[in-house]
């Protein structure tokens, strides 16, 4: 199950037995007055899970999880990682558009592992799963089959399509994730990163120009359209979102509708490239004026190439 730092804090999972523990990252996401105050309660609130269970792992690269292993020597702690000394290392990565491998000891045999979710945060998560993997006697086989077919819904999610174009369908929609997925996909992709976002209505409208200049900056180039406008007007929204665009020398075009934008990021698009729909993810609906009509991007991308 997945523990909050609140749950920790405010003592909700008191009681709780737990098998394993495991520490992926850790960043300023929570710093708020009505959340932590810093980053050492955030943190210690976060280590409460390792007085609730003797068996850990933790991810070498992040500086606080690295910590880990020392503040509880008597626990039994694997790490994982890339770049640090760890028990179950990564090594010689090959990152693609459409997937990503690398070599792991897994057990007691160096295997070569693929998964179809590309960037180096996949290689992390594909590391940490491993480690899970272990600890529970499962075989090389069945781990190294697993990732290979592994998708979560709306992350880093691609798009099977007849026209073979990466389009990757990514919840991002936050300053924060949206850089975070367009950088992670600028450093690999040997074309164009082509960027299709807008952002939700009746939520905070000052990240709005934030998240454009972030697309602007990174982006080779930008689609400026709806996410989920609820009572706002879409065209207000994403003029909000153009005054950072302007910020930039970034291309861009706005499509206020949708399934327009991703058409014609589709008609711009080769192989070489990169579509990355943010906003939606998993969402299979679009709120507009308090209705949510059906909307799934997996089931647009492909009515569009089918049409083209």
């Amino acid at each position: 199950m997945e523990v909050s730092s609140q749950s920790l804090k405010l003592h909700r999972v008191d009681g709780c037995d737990f098998d394993i523990v495991l520490f992926t990252n850790f960043s300023e996401d929570h710093i708020s007055e009505k959340e932590h105050p810093n980053m050492e309660d955030y943190f210690n609130s976060k280590l409460k899970l390792f007085e609730m269970c003797k068996t850990g792992i933790t991810n070498a690269d992040d500086l606080y999880g690295a910590k880990i292993p020392k503040l509880f020597p008597d626990n039994n702690i694997v790490t994982y990682g890339i770049d640090n000394f760890a028990n179950v290392l990564a090594k010689d990565i090959t990152i693609t558009n459409s997937y990503v491998d690398f070599k792991v000891k897994v057990t007691d045999r160096n295997e070569r592992v693929k998964t179809s979710i590309p960037g180096r945060f996949s290689v992390y998560n594909s590391l940490a799963a491993i480690c899970v993997a272990q600890k529970f006697a499962i075989s090389p086989e069945v781990v190294k089959e697993a990732l290979t077919e592994v998708r979560v819904p709306g992350r880093s999610e691609l798009i099977d399509n007849k026209r073979e174009i990466p389009i990757m369908i990514d919840y991002a929609h936050s300053p924060e994730s949206l850089q975070n997925i367009l950088q992670a996909v600028k450093s690999y992709t040997r074309g164009k990163v082509i960027s299709v976002f807008g952002c939700g209505g009746d939520r905070d409208s000052g990240k709005r120009p934030i998240m454009g200049e972030i697309s602007g900056r990174i982006a080779d180039f930008t689609f400026i359209t709806s996410d989920n406008p609820r009572t706002e007007n879409p065209e207000e929204i994403v003029s909000q979102i153009e005054e950072g665009m302007k910020k930039t020398k970034g291309k861009y075009k706005v499509v206020v509708d949708r399934t327009d934008a991703i058409k014609e990021a589709i008609q711009m698009a080769t192989k070489r490239d990169i579509i990355i729909l943010a906003g939606k993810g998993h969402e299979p609906y679009q709120e507009i004026n308090g209705e949510k009509f059906p909307y799934d991007e997996r089931v647009i991308v492909n009515e569009i190439i089918d049409n083209l």
